[in-house]
């Protein structure tokens, strides 16, 4: 599996689901999904998980935040922004927004 861990923002942005910069993965062990013939460990642009997700979820591919309840990261396109979600639950905030926050230098 892999799981989203972190996420970051330009340091003087709002901070919600559009204004997020980089997205934090890491694969378990058991994971075989590769980019460019790379485990997806390390940090990769919003547009890029967007992009991915989009070509690759009838194939199986998935990405989940590492919270409970480990819900699934969605593509989603407002206007011209790609972006990702995670998978609604019952909660006031979306699980992606409340990984560790890094600022991008």
């Amino acid at each position: 599996m892999i799981y989203a861990t972190g996420i970051s923002f330009k340091k003087d942005d709002v901070q919600n689901l559009e204004s997020i910069v980089q997205i934090k993965l890491e694969s378990d062990d058991n994971e075989s999904w590769k980019i460019s013939e790379e485990k997806i460990n390390g940090w990769y642009k919003k547009e890029d998980i967007h992009r991915w997700l989009t070509a690759n979820m009838e194939k199986g591919f998935k990405i989940k935040v590492k919270l409970m309840p480990y819900s699934e990261l969605i593509p989603v396109k407002n206007n011209e922004v790609k972006y990702v979600r995670a998978a609604a639950d019952n909660t006031d905030k979306n699980n992606l927004l409340k990984l560790k926050t890094y600022y991008e230098k």
